[in-house]
């Protein structure tokens, strides 16, 4: 790909992220927690543009987070950025291990591996930096943090429930209907 082309699709996503950041749906079961569908364009990112431009979407939407709403604590955009690439490490080994297998196998896989790997590292990122003061944390105490741990699990799991199937169908619908730069001068 192209390198304009690259930045061109990494300032793309990261706008639509930002964008969609404003739509949100509190967690019926803890509502401090907000769903939303801004991380689908940082996933996408990550499945068009590889590594690069999924970690580049990311840190480009938490400086934009930052600016305009970092939420109850400024470092919360920080811990959004583990969220998604500790999701993109399981959908990355799902890739790995579904190659040639289908979308079906791909699909299946991407959702646990990177439910399980978001719900992981966010549950010790949360154990460790919830007691701590602000900036940091909520000066939670260490006793009461654990009532916290298992709504946050059942988020972070939930999150990766409809971001990685989205984020799989549209770059399945995008890598469909667009031929690369090399194709169409070929056919010229």
């Amino acid at each position: 790909m192209h390198r304009s082309r690259w930045v061109s699709l990494v300032a793309l996503l990261t706008a639509l992220a930002v964008v969609l950041g404003g739509v949100t749906v509190p967690a019926p079961y803890a509502t401090f927690l907000l769903y939303g569908v801004w991380e689908i364009p940082i996933l996408l990112a990550l499945l068009l543009l590889g590594l690069s431009g999924g970690t580049a979407v990311a840190l480009l939407n938490a400086l934009a987070l930052e600016a305009i709403n970092p939420g109850p604590l400024p470092t919360g955009p920080v811990y959004n950025v583990i969220a998604e690439l500790s999701m993109f490490a399981g959908v990355l080994a799902a890739m790995k291990l579904a190659k040639g297998r289908g979308t079906a196998v791909l699909g299946v896989a991407a959702v646990v591996l990177g439910a399980v790997a978001r719900t992981v590292v966010m549950t010790v990122v949360n154990y460790l930096v919830l007691p701590q003061p602000y900036p940091i944390g909520f000066s939670i105490p260490q006793g009461a943090v654990l009532g916290f741990l298992v709504p946050i699990a059942l988020f972070n799991a939930s999150v990766a429930l409809y971001v990685v199937p989205v984020a799989l169908g549209i770059r399945r619908a995008v890598e469909s209907r667009i031929a690369p730069p090399e194709s169409v001068a070929a056919r010229s």
